[in-house]
């Protein structure tokens, strides 16, 4: 089953130097793809005022190793999108824009979640979860 990275992820990855690889599963051999909203999300924190060194790492990573894995959002996922939001508003919850496209996609695909966070905790019941 195809496994969604998070941009929990990609920030550790980053930080700890040592690319993705490190931060997979090793007993899940996936396939790993990034969702076209968690890359947007890796790419804004690296914007200005960030140090300029660490934008250049950041975007070392990503030219290298992360772009090959982006998967974009489709129809399916925006209708997922939309239907999560409404869902969740009806609960009187919200959720992070990129987030919720996130667990949009993942929702729309069956996919299983790679994360460090607690942001998708509230849809476990819905969403395979791994935590590394």
């Amino acid at each position: 089953m195809p496994v969604v990275i998070d941009t929990s992820i990609l920030v550790a990855a980053e930080k700890g130097g040592s690319g993705i690889q490190a931060l997979v599963p090793p007993d899940d051999p996936g396939p790993y793809y990034i969702p076209a909203h968690a890359a947007a999300e890796f790419l804004v924190g690296i914007h200005p005022p960030v140090r300029s060194d660490l934008r250049h790492r950041a975007e070392r990573l990503y030219t290298r190793e992360l772009r090959s894995l982006v998967a974009p959002f489709t129809e399916a996922d925006a209708a997922q999108l939309a239907s999560l939001i409404a869902e969740l508003k009806g609960k009187g919850q919200t959720m992070k824009f990129f987030g919720a496209c996130i667990a949009a996609g993942v929702l729309a695909r069956g996919d299983k979640l790679l994360v460090l966070d607690s942001d998708f905790d509230r849809l476990e019941d819905r969403i395979t979860l791994l935590k590394p």
